[in-house]
């Protein structure tokens, strides 16, 4: 890969980065890690998937379509809320979480979706300019009696602004096993 190249695919919102984002199970080989599978994930282990910074644009947009409250879609009534400004829908923030964790994570894993959220949690207003960086933890794993073809792994998503958690979810993966 070129430099050029290399420096634009690390860019935060770039161009080179979306068409990977939006490609990314069309990721070079080389690129990939090998897939993980069940018994290849531990209890503790944690990763970091990225970061997107959040723009008005994308805040307006996101929320006109799916979470059109005042606060989110309209600067001047967000100024006389609680909230003090315009802010990011939670459900934005999730969905920006979900992308990178997918991108860097789960397209390396033998995921087989999950079975529910155990947690959802907003902590703090994201709102434009702040940028996601978004880390995930293996809090617990359980094999069920009723197969041998998968596990399940308690995972926590945090996203985080200046390394304050905005938001975290805990959520049930479903994770096939290698079946050596």
């Amino acid at each position: 890969m070129s430099p050029s190249l290399a420096a634009e695919t690390t860019a935060p919102n770039s161009a080179a980065a979306n068409y990977r984002t939006d490609c990314g199970i069309f990721r070079l080989a080389s690129e990939r890690l090998l897939m993980r599978y069940f018994e290849d994930i531990a209890i503790g282990d944690e990763e970091t998937f990225g970061r997107w910074t959040v723009t008005r644009d994308e805040i307006v947009s996101f929320a006109r379509k799916w979470d059109p409250q005042r606060f989110h879609v309209d600067p001047e009534a967000a100024k006389k809320s609680v909230h003090g400004g315009l802010i990011a829908s939670g459900f934005h923030t999730v969905a920006v979480a979900m992308r990178l964790w997918v991108d860097e994570y789960l397209d390396d894993v033998a995921n087989m979706g999950a079975r529910y959220l155990s947690e959802l949690a907003w902590h703090e207003p994201v709102r434009p300019g702040d940028t996601l960086a978004v880390s995930g933890e293996v809090l617990d794993e359980t094999i069920p009696e009723h197969t041998d073809g998968h596990g399940y792994l308690d995972y926590e998503l945090t996203a985080r602004v200046d390394d304050q958690a905005v938001m975290t979810m805990v959520t049930d993966l479903v994770v096939q096993r290698r079946g050596d």
